[in-house]
């Protein structure tokens, strides 16, 4: 049986990438067949690159005749160690989490939130999505018996890194990090995903920059 820790890094997130992209398909109408050459077409990759990274999940299908996209999705969900409702905790305000349950309806991508903290005590007790939020001091009594492993954390940036401290306490492998926080200590075992939004930002915008002079040229 194919096993994901002898795929590169790299494989292993394009991998994710394409049971999203199938995800989305099958959320919309599959087609009957999917070739590699149209998935990596869709999502700008090598067409070798994306039968490569197949490869490593298993034997699946024919070469030339494509995939069956509900085969496709299966596989890669059991290769990744996913499942349709794969948990996730998630911190943040409440106002918070409930803009991000519009902006990213885990469930429609299969992940389903588990438990949701604040930084903030008056938000303890609200309700978003039917979970009703504690505040992040009781991440400590988090219930094993949800075998959460992964978190999102969309909290203000004081608060972050007692919040990895704590989730790193409570079994939480795997962090999503959403915050603009630059230097952190990263809990011991602990893989950190972060979006650096104030880097991102400028990076952006000097790649957008408009050269001297070019601006009403002609």
């Amino acid at each position: 049986m194919s096993d994901s820790r002898t795929a590169p890094e790299a494989t292993l997130y394009r991998l994710s990438l394409y049971h999203c992209y199938l995800g989305e398909l099958l959320r919309v109408g599959a087609p009957g067949r999917i070739t590699s050459r149209q998935i990596a077409e869709e999502l700008n990759i090598k067409e070798e690159t994306v039968r490569r990274d197949i490869s490593f999940v298993g034997d699946i299908g024919r070469p030339g005749a494509g995939y069956d996209p509900v085969v496709l999705y299966t596989e890669f969900t059991r290769f990744l160690g996913l499942s349709e409702e794969y948990p996730v905790v998630k911190v943040g305000t409440a106002s918070m989490l409930e803009a991000l349950q519009v902006v990213f309806p885990s469930e429609q991508y299969g992940m389903k939130p588990v438990a949701y903290f604040s930084e903030l005590p008056e938000d303890a007790g609200t309700e978003v999505g039917g979970i009703s939020v504690r505040h992040l001091t009781d991440i400590p009594r988090l219930d094993r018996a949800l075998d959460a492993s992964v978190a999102l954390i969309a909290c203000s940036p004081g608060w972050v890194q007692i919040t990895l401290d704590l989730l790193s306490n409570a079994g939480i492998a795997g962090v999503l990090l959403l915050t603009p926080i630059i230097r952190l200590r990263k809990p011991e075992g602990m893989n950190v995903t972060q979006l650096r939004m104030p880097c991102d930002l400028k990076s952006l915008a000097c790649r957008c920059q408009v050269p001297a002079g070019t601006v009403g040229a002609r």
